[in-house]
């Protein structure tokens, strides 16, 4: 049958298999497969209704909740297209998003109605607003739990195939535009499958996400739990000891954390004080980590973490360093892996490649590509772009790494200069564009630095214009205004010119050792990193992972 490998069936397998068993938790909230069913059909009934057709895009703009992890089923069960927001954006992103898409239906939560409420007639495209949440409700918006209440729980009737769009989800590009990779039902469904083998879960296990859903690391625990019927725990925001908590307390075996959270799981003086010894099998994402890092967390928690590579464009499933691999490496000394993303998720093939996409010997630097279940079908309205990333069957990941004689995977650097800062990208002519609306910048060039805590950290570099003087305030107003908190730069420098090459290009590796050798600013008026900035983008990566 052409539906076999759709969301649809996956959550029927576990309605069929433990429709009493608890699906998901959120704080007092505990949804059976049984409830999570019916309130998948309902909310997908209650667009239908709406007058909603299969292929129509469906917004959401939450932070973790029940209602963001249902909308992963109930939207495309219903026939429509899933895109996923990403919270921490700033109206004007949310809104370069919302015009590539054209969702018909908006769907936002009480907490963050003040993200959306200054786009007005700009949003002209939106059919239907919907709010999750308590409060007044806006003039002409619809209630989330009016439409859940009113609608009826069959299975709505339309068919759903595995090819068919289930989600939109965006990264940016090279540009600092963002892409709207097509998820098929069937790249989600062989997430469930592969992250079964990769977990290998059993009816014991209990499932954390306490990373964003918006990220892949956020999905694939999602759709993992769905897939193999085990009670999932969603966490509102990472918070150190409220994780810590809910480990204890539902004795938590699985999970995945963004780069930074292993950092302060693993460096966490909090954690003593907790019963942890259910921990089985956790990925990390976003950024690899120091050999030192890796070790001290395995010296704390056992062989239980997993470094995972992935992209938006492959759902997040590109390779995985698993415990048993981790654990043979350190009983022959060979503790480099620990610096290794591992070899191909399930699935899924991985090359590293020259120029010629010729596969390179092991050592050598080259492109990393991989092809497989997981590679989205391209980018939504982006015919050029797609076909240069997917290409022979094989998706270009843009990233640059290298294979050792065993066949695990180095990522050596990003071809594309993608600053990762918080297991979050960032595009240096994003920030770049933002830092010309300064009106006193001549020159802007943003690059990433390497950063133990961040992974690497977005550092911009101005040339000012002759006879002008810029403060750092005004600089943070304009950034604070247009982009999200974590692409702020957490260092300014001021210089007198930026490397140019002969054919008129930034030499940004050349600037990177310029910077390097310049003094720190040490709280002058060109270093923001420290005071408020900084704990802006603490606070983010502690609600967002």
């Amino acid at each position: 049958m052409q539906d076999k490998h759709t969301l649809r069936s996956m959550i029927l397998k576990s309605l069929k298999h433990a429709p009493d068993r608890i699906a998901l938790i959120e704080g007092d909230r505990q949804y059976t497969f049984q409830t999570l069913t019916e309130r998948t059909r309902k909310i997908g009934n209650s667009l239908l209704a709406l007058g909603l057709k299969k292929g129509d895009r469906v917004a959401i703009l939450s932070q973790n909740s029940m209602e963001n992890a249902e909308s992963y089923f109930s939207i495309p069960n219903a026939g429509l297209v899933l895109v996923m927001l990403n919270f921490r954006l700033a109206p004007p992103e949310i809104l370069e998003i919302l015009s590539d898409s054209k969702p018909s239906a908006l769907i936002v939560s009480d907490k963050l109605m003040d993200r959306v409420a200054g786009l007005g007639e700009k949003l002209s495209f939106l059919r239907h607003f919907i709010k999750i949440g308590n409060g007044e409700l806006p003039d002409g918006w619809l209630e989330y739990k009016s439409l859940l209440d009113n609608s009826p729980s069959h299975e709505p009737e339309i068919d759903v195939k595995e090819d068919d769009l289930a989600a939109l989800m965006y990264t940016s590009g090279t540009t600092g535009h963002p892409k709207g990779c097509m998820v098929t039902h069937r790249n989600l469904y062989n997430v469930g499958v592969g992250m079964s083998q990769v977990m290998q879960t059993t009816n014991d296990d209990v499932a954390i996400i306490p990373t964003p859903l918006f990220h892949a690391s956020g999905e694939v625990i999602l759709v993992n739990g769905i897939f193999d019927a085990i009670p999932t725990i969603i966490m509102p925001r990472w918070n150190i000891d409220a994780f810590l908590q809910l480990v204890e307390q539902y004795k938590v075996t699985i999970g995945a954390l963004a780069t930074p959270m292993f950092q302060y799981l693993t460096e966490s003086d909090q954690a003593k004080n907790y019963n942890l010894g259910s921990l089985r099998k956790f990925l990390f994402a976003g950024a690899p980590v120091s050999n030192e890092i890796f070790k001290k967390g395995i010296k704390r928690f056992g062989n239980v973490f997993m470094h995972a590579f992935g992209t938006t464009e492959t759902v997040g499933s590109i390779c995985v360093l698993n415990t048993n691999c981790v654990e043979k490496a350190l009983a022959e000394s060979r503790y480099h892996i620990l610096g290794s993303c591992g070899k191909a998720f399930p699935g899924m093939e991985v090359e590293v490649v020259d120029f010629y996409d010729e596969k390179v010997t092991p050592g050598s630097t080259g492109e990393v590509r991989t092809r497989g279940v997981g590679v989205t079908k391209g980018y939504w309205q982006k015919n050029d772009e797609t076909l240069k990333a997917f290409r022979n069957n094989w998706f270009h990941t843009g990233d640059l790494g290298k294979i050792d004689d065993h066949g695990f995977i180095y990522i050596v650097s990003r071809k594309k200069d993608v600053i990762i800062t918080g297991a979050e990208n960032v595009y240096p002519a994003e920030v770049e564009n933002v830092l010309y609306k300064h009106p006193d910048v001549a020159q802007a060039a943003v690059i990433g630095l390497e950063d133990e805590k961040w992974g690497e950290m977005v550092t911009a570099v101005i040339v000012k214009k002759p006879d002008c003087e810029i403060r750092r305030d005004s600089i943070l107003a304009i950034c604070r205004k247009e982009i999200a908190g974590y692409k702020i730069p957490k260092k300014i420098y001021f210089v007198e010119s930026l490397p140019i090459g002969t054919t008129g290009k930034l030499q940004k590796q050349k600037l990177v050792e310029i910077v390097k050798n310049l003094p720190d600013p040490n709280g002058s008026d060109a270093n923001i990193n420290s005071g408020d900035t900084i704990q802006e983008e603490e606070k983010n990566i502690v609600q967002c992972g």
